[in-house]
């Protein structure tokens, strides 16, 4: 098989106590490609990101990451997934975003010179002594891009991360996630319910709808 597969869903079964959100679905998502991921209210998109990044555990079935059980090996997750998430969580707020970063760096082994490429080009130069609790939405948004960057995941995790945020903003971060794939070799997994932004970005789009995947392109 010449196509290389970074992450494969086999048999995957999740519930919290009754509730079922997964039952026996299969999904693979192709190494260095764009996937959306869409579906309605709690149908277990976000759930899916935190299996696949290890913060989650299946009831059953497994999840392969790079060949690699996550189950079993959820260092291994933690090191090749990184997960953006909308929150101020982690944050210092009265911390400027460049001491935000410079923080963040020195818990990677990083440098603040590591992440200046993204700053550049999500344009953030301008902003880099502005206090994090005083930037609008749409730079936070940039800044938590740049926070999952820090680590040179493989594969990165995104939830709803253009929701509340203004179209320059917008443009800004696809035209980032666009590079990613092509110029860092990622695989990007992002939730999405925009139909144009999943058109304009997506190689795979896969919906979730009675507890299984469903691929509409």
């Amino acid at each position: 098989n010449m196509i290389n597969e970074c992450i494969v869903v086999s048999s995957l079964s999740k519930n919290f106590g009754k509730l079922p959100v997964f039952l026996n679905a299969n999904v693979s998502i192709e190494e260095n490609t764009i996937t959306a991921l869409s579906g309605k209210n709690s149908s277990g998109k976000t759930t899916f990101l935190k299996l696949v990044s290890g913060f989650l555990l299946p009831c059953s079935g497994k999840i392969f990451i790079y060949n690699q059980d996550i189950s079993k090996n959820r260092m291994f997750a933690k090191k090749t997934v990184s997960f953006t998430m909308n929150t101020d969580y982690g944050f210092y707020p009265q911390l400027t975003l460049k001491e935000n970063l410079v923080f963040l760096c020195k818990a990677y082994n990083k440098t603040f010179n590591d992440v200046s490429p993204f700053i550049e080009k999500l344009n953030l130069k301008d902003f880099l002594n502005t206090p994090f609790f005083l930037s609008s939405s749409g730079i936070k948004t940039r800044l938590w891009l740049i926070s999952s960057l820090i680590k040179n995941p493989k594969i990165l995790l995104i939830d709803e991360l253009t929701k509340s945020v203004d179209s320059e903003s917008k443009q800004i971060i696809y035209d980032l996630i666009k590079e990613l794939k092509t110029k860092y070799k990622l695989t990007i997994l992002f939730v999405s319910h925009d139909v144009n932004e999943i058109k304009s970005l997506c190689d795979q789009w896969i919906k979730i709808e009675n507890y299984k995947f469903v691929k509409i392109k």
